[in-house]
């Protein structure tokens, strides 16, 4: 027999075999998070009443095509709806500023619908047409499509992501223009299909949260550029390009940036560069390859990471440049299965202090006497602890750290 979408499941399933044919079979996710809506008779998500106002200006989306090389859809609303079933073709650009907004700014792209940008070429660029960016370009981070674009104003605002899958990305997948203040609270979600080369996760500025997540792509996958933040719960299939933390690429001023429970299930990783590894401050993205562009007047300080396993082959487990002087860094139950088949020097961990252009190096507290530098603990590779007392730190011993001697004092491993 044939099923279709007007038949309910269960009732075919009842000792009958069947072949299931354009059917729009839906999973309800009976949870629904406080704050976020109400659930209704159909087994949908619908605003709540506060949220139905004009104010609040909620789209809900069933479906949606986008052609390739059409523009990306524009929204004028705040909060975006993917019904359960809904499958999206396209990407949201949310062209309002908030802070022009009368009131503090509260925007939303939730459900448990699917986003996808197959639709699109790899950097889609909106200044070529949606056509593959031009080839002088140097890069297209302004004007390339994003999964989810946002603009952020100098006042606060809020941004809630929860529970929509995210597929297929033909660029970054998630990028907030603009002035940082943009808090955002990501959870019960998904991105999956991070085929191409940039296909990074989401970035995570001041007060932001983000707890149970899965996470296919390439590229940096927990982008820590704000401060006072908390991740939870993630689990990570990581392709070959980039690291699955990382808060480099420009100096910064972080502090108090919480990370706990991340399970990299399977990584891809073998490129010998400074934006690679577990664990990763990259070099400054103007010129990578200087070692004079870091701003030591910036600090990083209070960042705790804990609770980090990566199963299987891998490559390295850290390579830190910093870009900004450095207190209290702390990794702390960092698990590697094992490393993989390549050359021992190509699995290096780095740690180096960078300087800016006038010579001076950014400053890292001292770790040895006063327990404010970088404090690696209860680091295994296999079922061995990795210690300095014990001296299988080393490049060509299990711990494969080659740190910069200069800076002896200023990390332990115990």
């Amino acid at each position: 027999m044939t099923v279709g979408a007007a038949i309910p499941i269960h009732a075919a399933l009842k000792g009958r075999s069947f072949l299931l044919r354009s059917a729009w079979v839906q999973f309800i996710k009976k949870t629904v998070e406080q704050g976020l809506g109400v659930p209704v008779r159909s087994g949908r998500f619908a605003p709540s009443a506060g949220q139905t106002q004009a104010n609040a200006a909620f789209r809900r989306v069933k479906r949606l095509w986008l052609e390739e090389r059409l523009a990306a859809h524009s929204l004028a609303a705040r909060c975006v709806y993917l019904a359960p079933g809904a499958y999206v073709k396209g990407a949201f650009q949310f062209q309002a500023s908030p802070s022009a907004l009368p009131e503090l700014a509260v925007l939303g792209v939730t459900g448990f619908g699917v986003l996808s940008g197959e639709q699109y070429v790899y950097e889609a660029d909106r200044a070529n047409g949606y056509r593959h960016r031009v080839v002088d370009t140097p890069n297209c981070h302004g004007s390339c499509v994003k999964l989810l674009e946002f603009e952020s104003g100098a006042s606060a605002q809020r941004l809630t992501i929860h529970g929509i899958t995210m597929a297929n990305a033909p660029y970054h997948s998630f990028v907030v223009h603009g002035a940082p203040a943009m808090a955002t609270d990501v959870s019960h979600g998904k991105q999956v299909g991070g085929w191409y080369w940039q296909t990074d996760g989401v970035e995570m500025y001041d007060h932001s949260t983000m707890h149970d997540m899965f996470f296919h792509l390439n590229d940096d996958v927990l982008k820590l550029y704000g401060s006072n933040t908390q991740v939870n719960r993630i689990v990570v299939w990581k392709l070959e390009n980039g690291p699955v933390i990382q808060w480099g690429w420009t100096p910064r001023n972080i502090g108090q940036v919480r990370v706990d429970g991340i399970d990299v299930i399977h990584n891809r990783l073998h490129g010998d560069d400074h934006n690679t590894c577990i664990i990763n401050s990259a070099k400054h993205y103007l010129d990578p390859a200087s070692d004079m562009l870091a701003d030591p007047q910036k600090l990083v300080s209070d960042m705790r990471l804990s609770n980090i396993r990566s199963e299987g082959m891998n490559l390295c487990a850290m390579r830190l440049f910093a870009l900004s002087s450095w207190l209290n860094i702390h990794i702390e139950n960092l698990w590697i299965e094992r490393w993989n088949g390549l050359a021992s020097t190509r699995q290096a961990s780095r740690f180096e202090a960078l300087s800016n252009e006038a010579g001076v190096r950014v400053s890292i507290g001292n770790e040895l006497r006063e327990h404010l530098g970088l404090s690696i603990f209860n680091y295994r590779v296999g079922g061995e602890r990795i210690a300095k007392q014990a001296g299988n730190w080393p490049a060509d011993r299990p711990g494969r750290l080659d740190f910069d001697p200069v800076l002896w004092k200023r990390w332990n491993a115990q």
